[in-house]
């Protein structure tokens, strides 16, 4: 602290306060917890089809931003709040899913040689309409929370010198907006109750590191695939393979997160962007021998 007369107050209230200045080499004060419930349900046809669900209902909450950085060496950088109070960080981390549907089906198509139609066929007539089938995947899931930032207080309005962002204060409970989705794009939460700054010294703002009530757009994909197996030779010994695959087949948009940068930005609370790819179709060709 060198020979100064005089000690600002917001140095004395640091837990070293004669030191200018400390780091931590292997930092692992973080925590985590994670609660969920797994579920799988699994059906074999004897036709010739497979169906499995997975759906899972889950809470991650911890106390950094980071999701390995923090079981590294290098100190990580959270740009969060008051460091030395890591009580105040914890919240939903923002990598945190509450529910989670995925269904895969396999489906071989009833025709050809053997099958429920055509069951008798041979020659050419077989070799068209048999060996076709289907793949499905199928995700519903909900959107991550988002984390209000833009280090919207600068260090001096905190009181405090050289500790990490001031929070924004919320002067009250914040939610989505209703309606269509497509309509909720310049407003997909109430910015309303967020203010710049933090009033005061010695104070970091009261929002919390995610917000518990807001979310970013989930998603809701559909994969499918049609596939065409031929045996030809003697014996079927060669075989022919053609498949045609649509990730996002029906085109459905997932929208970006909105805009977080705190608070009064004209972007704030908007979605200017989609996150997904547009439907993307691919074929392809393959021969066994």
């Amino acid at each position: 602290m060198g020979t100064n007369a005089t000690v600002k107050e917001g140095q004395l209230l640091l837990p070293y306060p004669q030191l200018d200045g400390f780091s931590l080499s292997e930092p692992d004060n973080r925590d985590s917890i994670y609660h969920s419930m797994q579920l799988k349900v699994e059906k074999r046809f004897a036709a010739g089809a497979n169906v499995l669900a997975s759906y899972t209902v889950a809470k991650l909450i911890d106390d950094t931003n980071s999701e390995i950085n923090w079981l590294e060496a290098a100190a990580p950088s959270w740009n969060d709040f008051d460091v030395y109070n890591r009580r105040s960080f914890r919240s939903l981390d923002g990598f945190d899913v509450p529910q989670r549907l995925v269904l895969g089906s396999v489906l071989d198509l009833p025709f050809g040689r053997g099958k429920k139609f055509a069951s008798n066929m041979n020659g050419i007539g077989n070799k068209v309409i048999g060996g076709w089938g289907v793949n499905t995947i199928i995700t519903f899931q909900k959107g991550f929370p988002i984390i209000i930032g833009g280090c919207p207080g600068p260090l001096s309005n905190s009181g405090i010198p050289g500790v990490g962002c001031s929070r924004p204060t919320k002067t009250g409970p914040s939610s989505l907006t209703s309606g269509p989705l497509e309509t909720r794009l310049t407003h997909w939460f109430d910015t309303s109750v967020f203010t710049n700054g933090t009033p005061g010294v010695y104070n970091y703002g009261n929002d919390p590191r995610a917000e518990p009530n807001i979310r970013d757009d989930g998603s809701r994909n559909f994969d499918f695939a049609v596939f065409k197996n031929t045996k030809f030779g003697a014996d079927d010994r060669y075989g022919l393979e053609f498949r045609g695959e649509f990730f996002n087949g029906f085109n459905h948009p997932q929208f970006s997160p909105p805009n977080t940068s705190c608070c009064t930005g004209a972007n704030f609370g908007q979605v200017t962007s989609q996150y997904n790819l547009p439907r993307l179709i691919q074929f392809g060709l393959r021969t066994t021998f």
